[in-house]
């Protein structure tokens, strides 16, 4: 079985995106090589930015290479060696807390102890009623599972997009320390307007 766990590292070579008429990046070369912040005023492109890491979205130019124990991530498999969270990407509405995990399970492992799926939401303090569908959530349960199933799930990257949306102080201080957690197993990257909230510590910082 492979290892999932594996860091992986992100190298843009003459790399542009554009969204419209938008550009974001101009013929770059960057490289994520750990805990990385994505840094940049609303509309510069991070999400964008952050969904390209993803395989969500391909450069107009140029190349960005993904790797984890020096070896090519082939763009088929980017998405089992990837996990996300981030406002554009929605979980199953109609499925209820059981079924999500069902479902996720079907294409991803968890990782293993107080870093897995169960350990996580637990600790998070998300209690939901057993027949409740996602739908019936408030914005903040919801963002405490997405963030429960990315960072729960064994891969060589976690991408985040502004984590600490729709988070208590309760939930922010839970996210911060499962983070903290997290980063040693894996490259963590985050897009975020808050640095000191919602970035690992002493992370490289990528501006747009």
């Amino acid at each position: 079985m492979k290892d999932l766990g594996t860091l992986a590292t992100f190298r843009a070579v003459q790399l542009s995106l554009k969204r419209g008429a938008r550009v974001i990046w101009d013929n770059a070369n960057w490289e994520i090589t750990g805990p990385t912040a994505i840094l940049g005023s609303n509309g510069t492109g991070k999400s964008s930015t952050l969904a390209m890491l993803a395989g969500q979205l391909s450069p107009d130019a140029g190349d960005l290479v993904v790797r984890a124990n020096g070896e090519p991530i082939e763009a088929e498999s980017w998405m089992t060696r990837i996990s996300l969270a981030s406002p554009w990407l929605d979980l199953p509405s109609h499925l209820t807390l059981e079924e999500t995990l069902r479902f996720h399970g079907t294409f991803r492992r968890e990782r293993e102890g107080g870093l897995g799926w169960g350990a996580l939401i637990q600790s998070s303090g998300l209690s939901v009623g057993n027949e409740v569908p996602l739908r019936l959530w408030s914005s903040g349960q919801r963002q405490r599972l997405a963030l429960a199933l990315a960072l729960g799930t064994e891969s060589s990257a976690v991408l985040l997009d502004e984590p600490a949306s729709n988070l208590d102080a309760e939930g922010t201080a839970w996210f911060q320390r499962v983070l903290a957690e997290v980063c040693p197993l894996c490259t963590v990257v985050v897009a975020t307007n808050d640095e000191k909230k919602e970035a690992p510590k002493g992370a490289s910082l990528l501006r747009i």
